[in-house]
């Protein structure tokens, strides 16, 4: 249990609901995407902003200060999140997906230390690290590990809190092998080493991070397997070995959900060069815009109705007759979906940018950045096209691969 006031600060909070708070802060989340394409990261002063508003804690159960949202709940408001900016969208599903990965296996005493903080963001970085590093080196001392990492892919650094490395990405020196252990380490313990300079999801701040000569002291550490299905919380959420999948497919529905917008704007307005009709009175462009918004639909509907189905199946705590974890016929489906959303929503971005000709390539056009963010979007390994191969094998015969049935990686 946190402290009283982070309970009664989030009953204020809710008062008002999660998608109203997002879209009176729109102006402000707009801006703050504008800025973080200039510094590559989400500046500190719209990460508090989105922090005030909950946009960390949503996924939390209400013993923490959350609002418990299920899967369908939380994809919502990433995807409306992602609508008004991608790189903002980005660290709305990344800073409440980790928050509320962490918590699956941790103890109540570290809980308390790291969720007493209204502000709490854990941001992880477990992909390969960006040039010369100290390794994925842990060496046991004591109680504790001393640990030299670096990683990459640690969205939302810049504002974190905290920073969570899973032992599965390190390596034991004395035994060769992954640490038995993961790590949690406060602000201060992890250094940021600026290498995220990419064109799509700019503002997300997915730099790498290091801990070098650091030591981790026992009450600092998770189990093995920090993400394996929660036998605490009721929330099937925290049993879902999707979540950090929906969650990416959330942010791919809300920017395409954003392109569509902004091209449906500029119809109203732009009379191609060379033409004499407006784009809004055009027999193609309402081709287009029919089969893009059916397309998104589709696809958003897949990802909502598997979700929906994963987690009925999934129930209550086992200990009150559900399931620790779902069963197969139920679980390929739901990812499958998250990256048929992906996929599509970027096919249809291209689209929409192709169809406003220049308009969609100039700097100043929301269509550009949202038709890079949308290619970046497809390109995470959770939701990319390979995963339709990964589970095409399957179709045929083949066993799934083990990394489907738990998560691996934030």
């Amino acid at each position: 249990m946190v402290r009283k006031e982070i309970l009664e600060r989030r009953d204020e909070v809710a008062k008002t609901p999660i998608l109203e708070r997002i879209e009176g802060i729109k102006e402000s989340l707009q801006a703050a995407g504008h800025e973080a394409q200039k510094i590559r990261h989400l500046p500190a002063w719209a990460s508090k902003l989105m922090a005030d508003q909950g946009l960390y804690r949503f996924a939390l159960p209400l013993e923490l200060g959350g609002e418990n949202l299920c899967a369908r709940e939380q994809i919502e408001v990433v995807e409306a999140a992602s609508a008004i900016d991608g790189s903002v969208g980005w660290c709305t599903q990344i800073s409440s997906e980790i928050n509320a990965l962490v918590i699956r296996r941790m103890g109540q005493p570290l809980i308390e230390r790291i969720f007493n903080d209204w502000d709490v963001l854990v941001c992880s970085g477990h992909g390969p690290a960006n040039g010369p590093n100290p390794g994925r080196k842990a060496r046991r001392e004591g109680d504790g590990w001393r640990i030299n990492y670096q990683g990459s892919f640690a969205s939302g650094c810049h504002n974190a809190t905290w920073n969570y490395l899973m032992g599965p990405m390190t390596v034991d020196e004395a035994t060769g092998k992954p640490a038995q252990a993961s790590f949690m380490f406060p602000r201060g313990e992890f250094d940021i080493i600026d290498t995220w300079d990419t064109a799509g999801m700019r503002g997300s701040g997915s730099h790498d991070v290091r801990m070098e000569d650091r030591f981790v002291p026992p009450e600092h550490l998770l189990p093995f397997r920090s993400l394996a299905p929660s036998e605490t919380f009721a929330n099937p959420t925290y049993r879902n070995p999707t979540h950090a999948i929906y969650n990416k497919a959330a942010v791919a529905l809300g920017v395409c959900r954003g392109a569509i917008d902004t091209f449906i704007e500029l119809a109203q307005q732009k009379t191609p060069w060379g033409l004499s009709s407006m784009l809004k009175d055009q027999g193609l462009i309402h081709y287009r815009i029919g089969e893009a918004q059916a397309t998104l639909l589709a696809a958003r509907t897949f990802v909502l109705d598997t979700q929906d189905r994963l987690e009925a199946h999934l129930g209550p705590l086992p200990s009150e007759g559900g399931r620790l974890l779902p069963e197969w016929s139920h679980y390929w489906p739901a990812v499958l979906a998250c990256a048929h959303a992906a996929q599509s929503c970027r096919s249809v971005v291209d689209t929409i940018n192709n169809t406003a000709g220049t308009t969609g390539s100039r700097m100043d056009s929301p269509l550009e950045r949202q038709l890079r963010d949308a290619h970046q979007a497809a390109t995470h390994a959770l939701i990319s096209y390979r995963n339709y191969e990964d589970l095409g094998r399957t179709f045929l015969g083949h066993p799934p691969d083990d990394r489907f049935m738990e998560l691996t990686r934030a």
